[in-house]
């Protein structure tokens, strides 16, 4: 099986998981690992959050930063259950300022050169000035879900209101703009979350 993403420089794997650990298929890691083995496998690469990030079903308190992918800086997110069961899926994702077309199809040429075509994509376009342009890729791969979005701006960005009432405003300077920009990628055990493309209706 390939890699899902090549490794970080200079990173050495001091954790060996279990037999009974399933892999996710990224860098060595595992399902179930705890923040102390993570920690400990990448090493000064890791950065330990002083307070935890809140993901709903899960929390981040390990991240690697400046994570290269396509060229481009991306900062991965390792989301622990909340039960205490450790590692429950693996977020990669560009800073929204950042996450921008020539950046996501970059991404998205690398997975393809190390993962090969994804199983399913879709894409849907923005229909009206409170939707965006959404394009995914899903790839499965020995009981791993690997999907890859990226959201585009919103053509909202003259319309201020609309925009605030979204709950999805921001202020830059003096200007504003709509719905902000999304690229990321998530790793996932099969089955524990969609698999298919999330089209809009």
């Amino acid at each position: 099986m390939k890699r899902f993403l090549p490794p970080l420089a200079a990173l050495a794997i001091a954790y060996v998981p279990t037999a009974e650990a399933a892999l996710t298929g990224w860098s060595g890691t595992s399902w179930g690992e705890s923040t102390a083995a993570l920690s400990a496998q990448f090493g000064s690469a890791a950065t330990k959050l002083d307070r935890p990030l809140d993901f709903g079903d899960s929390h981040v308190d390990l991240v690697l930063k400046n994570y290269m992918l396509g060229g481009y800086p991306f900062i991965v997110y390792f989301q622990m259950a909340n039960d205490g069961h450790g590692l429950k899926r693996i977020q990669i994702e560009r800073a929204r300022h950042g996450a921008v077309a020539q950046v996501s199809t970059a991404a998205f040429g690398e997975l393809v050169k190390l993962y090969g075509p994804p199983s399913e994509s879709c894409s849907t376009p923005a229909r009206t000035v409170g939707e965006q342009t959404m394009v995914e890729h899903i790839w499965r791969q020995d009981g791993t879900v690997i999907r890859a979005l990226f959201r585009d701006m919103s053509l909202n960005t003259l319309d201020p209101y609309l925009a605030r009432a979204t709950g999805d405003f921001e202020f830059f300077g003096s200007g504003s703009v709509g719905l902000s920009q999304q690229l990321l990628i998530r790793i996932a055990p099969a089955g524990t979350e969609p698999d298919d493309c999330r089209r809009k209706r």
